[in-house]
């Protein structure tokens, strides 16, 4: 496969877009039916949107590397258009959150994914270190950041 090329990545693309929108669509039935318990605690609303926002994030970046025919410089504009927002609201809910369990251990998986991207897109642009090597692991991260957080949200909203 081609690292600075998205034409040969389109299924790993279309699966990642495709797990990322199905567990967006069940955090939000999770959400509605435990909503009185989230809304009750105190810091669970950003905690349910950092969740929202890795994978959201995670299903744009890849159904945008599905469109074809794009050249590196596009794919790199379009996952720094992704993954300096990413990291800026991150970094603003993890500021204001008032979790601190485990705390070092949630900023480190939810801003791994935006560096790595950031290195991929670097590296895209320079077409040398990787390039789309750097994207799928960053959007893993991101999802996988993002269940854990879901499931302490849902879990401990409930205690």
């Amino acid at each position: 496969m081609d690292a600075y090329s998205s034409a040969g990545w389109t299924a790993v693309f279309a699966s990642i877009a495709g797990a990322s929108a199905a567990l967006t669509g069940l955090l939000f039935v999770a959400l509605s039916l435990n909503l009185s318990q989230v809304l009750k605690g105190r810091g669970w609303i950003g905690r349910a949107v950092e969740v929202l926002v890795l994978l959201v994030s995670a299903m744009v970046i890849s159904i945008l590397l599905l469109m074809p025919a794009q050249g590196t410089q596009t794919l790199a504009i379009e996952i720094f258009s992704i993954a300096a927002p990413l990291a800026a609201v991150l970094a603003y809910i993890h500021i204001r959150s008032p979790h601190r369990r485990l705390f070092a251990l949630r900023v480190f998986g939810g801003q791994l994914g935006s560096i790595f991207l950031i290195v991929g897109g670097v590296s895209l642009l320079a077409q040398n270190g990787g390039g789309l090597y750097w994207v799928v692991p960053a959007l893993l991260i991101a999802m996988v950041s993002a269940i854990i957080g879901a499931w302490v949200v849902l879990v401990e909203a409930a205690r």
